[in-house]
């Protein structure tokens, strides 16, 4: 058993990972922009749409992972 709360600054790291989740939505945001552009998708190669499919699936990843982090600090808080 380690005492996380004399190690951690709760308010420094929910910052971080506000910044984080931030940064992660915008991310989304773009790509799903990007891949609703009919447009984009008609005319861009197959791989190059797929791949951009790929980094929104990740990003979408990023978010769960951060989201789940939040959740984690808020319950030892």
């Amino acid at each position: 058993y380690i005492p996380l709360a004399d190690m951690v600054d709760f308010d420094k790291e929910k910052e971080r990972l506000e910044k984080e989740k931030a940064k992660a939505v915008a991310e989304i945001e773009r790509f799903e922009k990007k891949l609703s552009n009919e447009s984009f998708v008609a005319k861009a190669p197959v791989a190059v749409v797929e791949g951009e499919k790929a980094k929104l699936a990740s990003q979408k990843e990023i978010l769960a992972g951060i989201e789940k982090a939040l959740e984690k600090l808020l319950e030892m808080k």
